[in-house]
């Protein structure tokens, strides 16, 4: 077994599951690439092994066969579905096959024949999952001989979601002719006719495109390190540890949590490296952070996806969180093109700022100086805390040995030390107004290293900057990727070092050359099939592969028979190093299953996008409780997620009528209170099923204007359409009723129920058509609606007070301060969390011998400042020595006035 193999058989893989994208409309093919069989279909009922054609189509088919044997393939397509169908949100005229194998014409004593590779046929399981949303794309049954079996056909479409007329079916193997093909195509039902024909189709673009470089990567005399090892692990070299790079986190602008630190540490270090970002964790701002401290050591990188949204939510981030919209290529998106070609032409206009002239240099300076400051305030702040530790401690032990004299003059000497933690509280003020201007600085210093990159661009290698701009006003990809070839790359990507190309565009704009970025990182990897990534992973010297498996896969049409086909075809077995099922998995699973080391994986635990109401349940299912909900406060527990029973009834065609009509209402009363408060929020409809996500597009488009759907950016798709894309507000369409648990099946998919659930910030509807209760009880959709009742008890609080805490406690609530004592905040346990006219504050008590005598790690101040809540520490030895100087800092934070009073006596502690 050779890794030119494993990359043959996914090559393999992929070309069989490209092989039916251009199966759709045959009746749009020209007169030359369609022949309709007529008479009786002998090869497909299984009476001839070969059937004759006339010499003069034969001929010519030979002929283009061999010409375009990489671009086209001959098809014998039987059993064709005719009449229109949703597809991808529009309804779209179909003549389509459910059968199909690869044909091959053969000349024999000048008579023609053609037979097919396979006896088996292929099913076109795009359409079949169409028709059958709830299955797998293949009917109930393991006896493949029976795959061309009319009645098969007939009793498992039956229960389609869809109307269908299947009967004319039954007069197979006796075919109609193109006349009947025309006649179906004006009917209002799809017709699943008794047609047969040889079909020359023309695969893909962009497959082709992927196909040809998986040929060259299987040529090449040597992989990447992170290809190398993703297929063949066990050969992974050792790491030389004195090679570990000194990274610049804090030449980045905001504050970036430890999983985030560790995901650019393995980008930095690692051949190959996996981060798993569930929703609404900052998985596209930490990737952007990934690539601006690549950048800060002049490195480049190279981000990929599936879908073009992801990338375009990585660039805004770059633009607006890191500065770098400039010197991020953003492959294949107009506006950014334009914005591009614009910005090169004055660059090479020299129509350049003063900030060009500057060099980053004085800003790395200012930045270690403060960087260094820093450090040594932080420091004496944890000193600081432990010597309260211990002088709490002795201050209790000597009140519980009742030695008044002794504690007195204890007091009397340490009362100046005890009194400098209010010190510490400028201190703390201090270390958060360095860290603003340590932001601004990281900001301007990457602004700094920018310019300067394109400085000794345009004035050390303006050619190639000249080469470049040629490209991007290339009007052809063909003349575009002649200009990116002569482009010297080491001094472009030196300017530009941040290029995000979706990875069925990538083979057009970017040379196939081995290493020719530092990093590679594919995004929403779990919808990224293995083949198509293979030609990424080989442009760069390491790979971060981001996603989450608990979220949507990609979608593989390729039949379980032929992956196997595949694997012994190229001498592999199922269970080879380095080989997965490619239906089956995606880049991610591939990935994960060639780490050596947990080294080499992160997991980004803080949740930023959701009200904890609405990500609770995903939370506690899907997560096994490992997220930290940063908006969890006291009073979230209920309002944000909301369930409207309709009982409406969903038709055959998978609408229903009435949900639709409820969601649009509430679409036209959420437009109506934000008019009335002056605010606007986004507005998204989720459907799991394709044709009611359809239906209310149409109605949204029918009953809102223009202005309003962009206002409030109004959009209805299925999960597969908002993966990766989030609303303030959420409306769930579940389609479903009493009649329809067969679809309600669908519902349990895990993948497509935890994104559907998952994509509302602020607020969250559900219009339910089904009693829940009918469904099995392990059913995620049940479990769900039987979830949303229990979320105010997750709310963690503990009645197991110490005396310190009781005091802090009694006072504040006399005051009319609201506390909680042992709240969990941010997956942190808060001694005691305030609040007082809707502003939060988390007080650490320090020294007081118990559960609370320790204090909270820097990392979790910074935590809470992610969160918005400010933290304050507070020492016993203080809170008896000065109980109102802790007082009125209480009040300062919170906002609370109140008149001046007298503590009582230190005695009474």
């Amino acid at each position: 077994m050779s890794i030119k193999n494993i990359i043959s058989y996914y090559r393999d893989c992929y070309k069989e599951d490209s092989a039916d994208l251009n199966l759709w409309n045959l009746n749009k093919l020209k007169k030359d690439d369609c022949f309709i069989l007529e008479g009786q279909d002998d090869l497909g009922s299984g009476f001839l092994p070969r059937m004759p054609i006339p010499q003069d189509f034969a001929e010519q088919m030979l002929k283009r066969v061999e010409i375009y044997q990489r671009e086209r393939v001959l098809l014998y397509a039987s059993f064709i579905l005719v009449g229109k169908l949703e597809i991808k949100g529009e309804m779209k005229e179909v003549v389509t096959p459910i059968l199909f194998n690869e044909a091959v014409i053969k000349e024999e004593n000048n008579n023609y024949y053609f037979s097919v590779n396979s006896q088996t046929p292929e099913i076109n399981e795009s359409l079949t999952q169409l028709l059958m949303p709830e299955s797998d794309g293949r009917p109930d049954s393991e006896d493949s001989t029976n795959i061309q079996s009319t009645s098969l056909w007939l009793s498992w479409l039956k229960d389609s979601p869809l109307e269908l007329n299947l009967l004319e079916l039954l007069n197979f193997p006796s075919l109609v002719n193109s006349d009947e093909i025309k006649k179906a195509l004006k009917r209002k039902t799809p017709t699943l006719l008794p047609s047969s024909m040889l079909v020359f189709v023309e695969r893909s673009t962009s497959s082709r495109g992927v196909l040809h470089e998986l040929e060259e990567v299987i040529e090449s005399d040597s992989l990447s390190p992170p290809l190398s090892e993703l297929l063949l692990p066990s050969q992974k070299a050792s790491k030389n540890l004195e090679a570990i790079k000194s990274l610049k986190y804090d030449y980045l602008p905001g504050l970036l949590s430890t999983p985030q630190k560790k995901i650019i540490s393995i980008a930095a270090n690692e051949n190959l490296g996996c981060a798993s970002g569930p929703p609404g964790t900052g998985k596209s701002y930490t990737i952007a952070a990934i690539a601006a401290e690549h950048m800060a050591r002049d490195e480049s990188v190279l981000i990929v996806a599936n879908n073009d949204a992801a990338l375009d939510v990585i660039a805004d981030k770059l633009g607006e969180n890191f500065g770098l919209s400039d010197v991020s290529i953003r492959a294949g998106q107009k506006e950014f093109l334009k914005k591009l070609k614009t910005y090169i032409e004055n660059l090479l206009a020299g129509y350049f700022t003063e900030e060009l002239n500057k060099e980053p240099d004085t800003c790395e300076l200012e930045l270690k100086a403060i960087n260094s400051s820093l450090h040594l305030l932080e420091k004496r702040f944890v000193k600081f805390c432990h010597k309260a530790i211990v002088r709490g401690q002795r201050l209790k032990g000597l009140q519980q040995r009742d030695r008044k004299w002794i504690r007195r003059l204890y007091l009397a000497l340490a009362k100046s030390g005890i009194k400098k933690l209010t010190n510490e509280w400028a201190a703390l003020n201090e270390i958060n107004t360095k860290h603003i201007q340590r932001e601004r600085l990281a900001a301007g210093y990457l602004s700094a290293l920018k310019n300067r990159n394109l400085k000794t661009l345009v004035e050390k290698e303006r050619a190639s900057l000249q080469a470049f701009n040629k490209a991007i006003r290339s009007r052809t990809s063909k003349r575009q990727f002649e200009l990116f070839d002569d482009i010297e790359y080491s001094s472009l990507l030196s300017a530009f070092p941040v290029w995000l190309v979706s990875l069925n565009t990538l083979y057009r704009v970017l040379p196939l050359k081995a290493e020719m970025f530092d990093l590679v990182i594919i995004d929403e990897a779990t919808q990224c099939n293995i083949s198509s990534c293979l030609p990424a992973l080989y442009r760069a010297k390491r790979a971060m592969v981001v996603g989450d498996t608990k979220q949507l896969r990609h979608y593989s049409f390729l039949a379980k028979s032929k992956e196997a086909q595949l694997t012994i075809k190229n001498d592999l077995k199922p269970d080879s190093e380095g080989v997965v099922s490619y239906r089956d998995n995606s880049i991610l699973d591939l990935a994960l299953t060639a780490l050596s080391s947990h080294q080499q994986l992160a997991f980004l635990d803080e949740h930023f996008r959701s009200k904890p109401e609405l990500i609770h349940f995903s939370n506690q299912y899907f997560y096994q409780n490992k997220l930290k909900v940063i908006q969890h406060r006291p009073c979230t527990s209920s309002g944000h997620l909301h369930l409207q029973r309709v009982n409406g009834v969903r038709d055959k065609t998978g609408v229903n009528h009435l949900e639709t009509e409820h969601v649009i209402q509430a679409i036209k009363n959420q437009i109506k209170a934000d008019n009335l408060v002056g605010i606007i929020n986004s507005i998204g409809v989720i459907s799991p099923f394709r044709h009611q996500a359809e239906h209310i597009a149409k109605e949204i488009e029918a009953n809102f204007s223009q202005v309003e759907i962009v206002k409030h950016k109004v959009r209805a798709a299925t999960p597969y359409g908002f993966q990766g894309e989030e609303r303030d507000i959420m409306l769930i369409s579940f389609s479903v009723d009493n009649d329809s648990k067969r679809a309600a099946v669908y519902l349990n998919k895990a993948d497509v129920f935890n994104v559907t659930i998952t994509r509302a910030r602020q607020k969250q509807i559900l219009f339910l058509s089904i009693d829940e209760s009918q469904l099995p009880e392990q059913n995620l959709l049940r479990k769900y609606l039987g979830s949303i009742s229990q979320f105010e008890a997750t709310h963690s609080v503990t009645t197991d007070l110490d005396e310190f805490q009781q005091n802090v406690i009694g006072e504040l609530e006399i005051l009319g301060i609201k506390t909680w004592p042992s709240y969990n905040l941010a997956g942190t346990e808060v001694d005691i969390l305030c609040r007082y006219n809707g502003q939060y504050l988390a007080i650490d008590l320090i020294g007081f011998p118990g559960p609370w005598a320790d204090f909270f790690e820097l990392n979790t101040y910074k935590l809470f400042k992610r969160a918005g809540v400010e933290v304050l520490p507070i020492s016993y030895g203080l809170w008896v020595v000065d109980k109102e100087v802790c007082i009125a800092k209480i009040d300062k934070i919170l906002g609370r006035k109140r008149p001046s009073f007298k503590t009582s006596s230190v005695d009474r502690y």
